[in-house]
């Protein structure tokens, strides 16, 4: 170990920091801080025999580390580490070059990432005034990170156990449990093959370890809140291993924190790609080959592994930008099905064709077609057709999104749904209990919703789709008076709301009901047919629905 080519005194003062740093947890900036200190103390403490310490006292002290990485590197106990220098322009990430004959990095001095196609190359400098990179991100090795788990004899024993358990219950014909309450016995990894695209992937060999992870992605305020909000925001790239038990596989020790990325600002659109590039070239790497390693706990004489990703586990805004989909407020709103357009949000006929599944390789089509469009005016047209950007996550053969990118649990259903159905449907709020009840609205009626067609032949932008759903609300809405001119007044309002919305969106409902186009008045007048052709204005439109609204209500109450 390199530890043993220190001096006695330094080797003790070095244990006590390791012991600090692994068994009390105490950061690296108060451990390089304990680590001056017994540097002090060392040095006075060889001034009780000389003012000037003696050549071996010179030796012994030149020997101490200065911090507490390179105490953690003495007792091999620091993990396998890549220092990505980082340019502060386009996030595009460089990996240090080892020169020859010496363990001295060297990183690149200038940017030559090109952001888009058809761009310049960034040329951003990447490297201060001591040839050390201005931006870092730190890489923590996939296949380290394994090894070390492999190191723990009863550990590496569950791992096993849970593939070998699975694949007992499989062969004995035993059903898919009701109630699944273990990721790893879920129907997808029940049927996920494994690289020969054969066996299953949970059937190892008996000297051999197959380990499924599920990945997470999500940034976070580093400095707090503040009234202003955040400021500064700093990414975290993570993984568990699912064939550790539940109640253990999220403790500290036992989770993959693959690197941090730096702040302030985070990347933006595909700049996220630059930081998931080492991790997933890891990963594939441990699914195509697979890794060796040369002695594990419970196999001192070397063990292969093969090793992937079965979930990415964040919420909605982090999943989009995992997968590079399509934002969840846009029009391609889901990445597990085809409904498209924010106005199918509400469908609930799961029988229809739109709900079924998108295929894998047609997605991976699509993303590698905008990876490989020649200008960014050609990936701006393809991202708007099919919502789909080019993903580090692609280089797996086997990543399917939409069976892969995990519904967010926690907030989508628990802060999500169930919220808004607490404080919105059932209206159990304070502000709720003080408030005057609405009254209901007086009748209902079955309205029609823009499909995609529709929406592409009428140009309908998803501000004019967000409209639509408000002009139903607005026609259903009670009048409230109990004099013809209180009645009016409202009529008079409603027209007024109704006026200030889109134009194309107060068509489409028009069109939707089967309205003949209003008559002007001084065409009425002399007699003059309506014309179904012809530019009608927001009040016209506005006007003709509120007739309707006086039709049906009259047919329903008398």
């Amino acid at each position: 170990m390199p530890i043993n080519r220190n001096d006695a005194v330094p080797q003790i003062a070095m244990f006590i920091i390791a012991v600090c740093s692994v068994m009390m947890g105490i950061g690296r900036t108060m451990g390089d801080v304990v680590l001056r200190l017994l540097t002090v103390l060392i040095r006075w403490s060889f001034r009780v025999t000389s003012a000037n310490p003696t050549i071996k006292q010179q030796w012994v002290l030149d020997q101490m580390p200065s911090t507490i990485e390179t105490v953690l590197k003495r007792f091999n106990l620091e993990g396998k580490t890549t220092t990505f220098a980082v340019c502060p322009s386009c996030h595009c990430t460089y990996e240090p070059l080892i020169l020859k004959g010496s363990d001295t990095m060297k990183y690149q001095a200038v940017c030559d990432n090109r952001p888009q196609p058809d761009s310049p190359l960034c040329g951003a400098a990447l490297l201060d005034e001591d040839a050390q990179p201005l931006k870092i991100f730190l890489y923590h090795s996939f296949h380290d990170f394994l090894g070390r788990l492999l190191s723990d004899s009863a550990l590496e024993k569950m791992m096993d156990d849970s593939c070998d358990d699975l694949m007992s219950s499989i062969r004995n014909g035993e059903p898919i449990p009701v109630l699944v309450t273990d990721m790893f016995g879920a129907e997808f990894v029940r049927t996920f093959k494994g690289p020969d695209g054969k066996k299953l992937f949970i059937d190892r060999p008996s000297n051999g370890g197959r380990y499924l992870f599920a990945f997470s992605f999500d940034f976070f305020s580093a400095e707090g809140q503040t009234i202003r909000g955040a400021s500064a925001s700093c990414g975290i790239i993570s993984a568990t291993c699912l064939n550790i038990p539940p109640l253990i596989r999220t403790k500290p020790e036992y989770m993959y924190v693959a690197g941090v990325i730096p702040g302030p600002e985070e990347p933006h659109l595909d700049e996220l790609n630059h930081y998931m590039r080492p991790v997933f070239k890891d990963v594939a790497i441990a699914w195509d080959r697979g890794v060796h390693y040369s002695r594990t706990a419970n196999h001192p004489s070397g063990k292969d592994t093969n090793s992937a990703m079965a979930l990415a586990v964040n919420d909605l805004p982090a999943a989009r930008k995992f997968s590079q989909c399509a934002g969840h407020s846009s029009n391609h709103f889901c990445s597990r099905c085809h409904l498209f357009g924010l106005p199918q949000t509400g469908r609930t006929d799961t029988e229809s064709a739109d709900w079924k599944l998108k295929d894998a390789d047609d997605m991976r089509q699509k993303a590698e077609a905008w990876k490989n469009a020649p200008t960014q005016e050609k990936r701006d047209e393809l991202f708007k057709k099919h919502g789909m950007r080019w993903s580090e996550v692609w280089r797996l053969p086997y990543w399917d999104p939409a069976k892969m990118l995990v519904v967010d649990s926690m907030h989508c259903l628990l802060e999500g749904l169930a919220q808004y159905h607490f404080r919105f449907v059932l209206q159990l709020t304070d502000k709720s209990a003080e408030t005057k009840q609405l009254d209901p609205p007086p009748y209902e009626f079955s309205f029609a919703l823009p499909d995609s067609t529709t929406i592409q032949e009428l140009k309908l932008s998803e501000k004019d789709q967000k409209d639509i759903p408000t002009i139903h609300r607005y026609l259903l809405a009670p009048i409230s008076g109990s004099s013809a001119s209180e009645i009016q007044g409202s009529f008079v309002a409603l027209q007024k709301r109704l006026e200030k919305l889109h134009w194309n969106s107060l068509k489409f409902v028009f069109t939707s009901l089967g309205l003949r186009p209003p008559i002007p008045t001084g065409a009425a007048q002399a007699g003059v047919q309506p014309r179904r052709t012809g530019h009608i204005s927001c009040a016209g439109y506005a006007e003709a629905l509120i007739d309707w609204v006086c039709e049906l209500f009259f047919h329903r109450f008398t």
